[in-house]
């Protein structure tokens, strides 16, 4: 393991959630047996519980335990079925059951984390459940605003749930004191109307790229856009000139490798640095640091030739 990290507590199948099915978890813990905040990781679709190695790795080095979640109906292993990436890609963004289920995984792995902390062997009193946050990029990204708060709309979703226009209900989990969302969506199909933003309870933190585009054929800046429709409250957004979408997530130090970017190890130091110092802001009363341009400057590198940080 590397410095400053305890051995990972490998896979956990937890019987089934609140959707009924199994929700794999990988737990990162820092070495010694401090009570930590914790941060529950969501993937994008075609992810699995190491698409974010290196991410919680940092942040387990950084005194948090860490929960990686898999989401089986949007998992590595539904994307590739019959080799037909983009259609499963499709079907899963689109997927009422899938939209609806990941929120419910989330607040399933904060359930056996409860637990967990009560009499686990080896899990047992780690978890500072008082200080709780949520990371997750694309459909995760998508999974952390929902869970902070934000409403899903119900115009594109398959099959319908009535009344079919409008916003889905809340699955705000109020356990959950903030979120960081790595490309996080704008206005526009699949997931989110204008109305959609106005319920955001959770301090938020965006990270996106003047390249990172959304789906179906949205743009880069919508993503920015959809920053402004977010409530007033202790909100973030970093954009990252050049960054492209599969440079926010770094699966480095696993077998598990996800598809390669050019850019990835120019702007992750950007994304970890951003993610620690707004997780530390909300997560570690005592930290004194703030999120800032001037903060995130000294990690400029390579392909990233400027970052900019509003605040709300």
């Amino acid at each position: 393991a590397q410095k400053g990290i305890r051995r990972i507590f490998g896979e956990r199948r937890a019987e089934k959630s609140g959707a009924g099915r199994k929700v794999p978890v990988k737990v990162h813990l820092p070495v010694g047996d401090s009570k930590c905040p914790v941060i529950i990781v969501s993937h994008g679709a075609g992810g699995d519980l190491d698409t974010h190695f290196a991410q919680a790795r940092h942040l387990a080095t950084h005194g948090y335990a860490v929960l990686c979640v898999e989401h089986v109906g949007s998992n590595r292993e539904k994307m590739t079925e019959g080799l037909q990436l983009m259609k499963n890609l499709e079907a899963m963004i689109h997927d009422s059951a899938e939209i609806t289920a990941r929120p419910q995984d989330i607040t399933f792995v904060l359930n056996q984390a409860e637990s967990w902390n009560q009499s686990h062997p080896r899990l047992k009193g780690r978890f500072d459940l008082e200080y709780v946050g949520i990371m997750g990029h694309s459909y995760g990204a998508f999974t952390t605003m929902v869970v902070c708060g934000m409403r899903p709309a119900l115009e594109w979703i398959v099959p319908t749930i009535p009344p079919g226009k409008g916003l889905g209900a809340s699955q705000r989990d109020p356990r959950v004191d903030c979120g960081v969302a790595l490309s996080p969506q704008g206005v526009g199909e699949p997931f989110f109307i204008q109305e959609s933003f106005a319920s955001l309870k959770a301090p938020l933190l965006g990270v996106s790229g003047t390249l990172d585009k959304q789906q179906n054929g949205l743009t880069a800046q919508n993503r920015l856009d959809g920053f402004a429709l977010w409530p007033s409250g202790a909100h973030a957004f970093v954009w990252i000139t050049d960054a492209k979408h599969l440079d926010f997530t770094d699966s480095s130090g696993t077998e598990r490798k996800a598809q390669a970017s050019s850019s990835r190890d120019d702007v992750q130091p950007v994304a970890k640095a951003a993610t620690l110092l707004f997780l530390d802001q909300h997560l570690k009363p005592e930290n004194k640091a703030k999120l800032s341009s001037e903060a995130l400057n000294p990690y400029r590198k390579g392909a990233v030739t400027d970052i900019k940080v509003y605040l709300k």
